[in-house]
């Protein structure tokens, strides 16, 4: 009889790929750099290490530009729901009518599902200025921020990330 993995469990380390936000926003980190070498270095290891954090601080940017449209606000929250539910906090295959959906059909969908919301609610403008927005808060502190030199600054999806 196989044992049925616990929902703590498996958020809980959906969730680990996010750095810790005292880390993330601690002010005696931040320095500006002496070389153009530096920053480079700075960019390419503050993004590998933070990338969970930007991305999440871009879709928060992207829901406050919908501040002033409620129902597309309700929307892409709901989608947001299914993205994580069904991609990053399911360790068992999705069952439907006794048959298991495949994780591709599953990815497929939830992008088909995201594309036709944004071309049904027409917030596509909303969207870059969310990505450049949030982009250039992820600049700025990859930029500003001295990494720490340690084992654990590997990047949060380990091999996958130089892919």
């Amino acid at each position: 009889m196989s044992t049925q993995p616990s929902t703590t469990t498996t958020t809980t380390t959906s969730f680990a790929l996010f750095r810790p936000w005292q880390q993330f926003l601690n002010p005696s980190a931040l320095s500006l750099s002496i070389s153009f070498s530096e920053s480079t270095y700075r960019l390419t290891q503050n993004l590998n290490y933070f990338l969970p954090n930007y991305a999440l601080i871009t879709f928060l940017v992207f829901l406050l530009t919908l501040i002033t449209r409620p129902l597309s606000l309700i929307l892409f929250i709901c989608i947001c729901g299914a993205w994580i539910y069904l991609l990053f906090t399911r360790d068992e295959p999705l069952t439907l009518f006794n048959y298991d959906i495949d994780q591709k059909i599953i990815l497929g969908t939830l992008c088909l599902m995201t594309l036709v919301a944004l071309f049904w609610t027409h917030v596509w403008l909303k969207l870059f200025l969310a990505l450049v927005i949030g982009g250039l808060i992820a600049f700025l502190h990859a930029l500003l921020r001295a990494p720490e030199d340690s084992s654990e600054d590997s990047p949060p999806r380990g091999e996958y990330a130089s892919v």
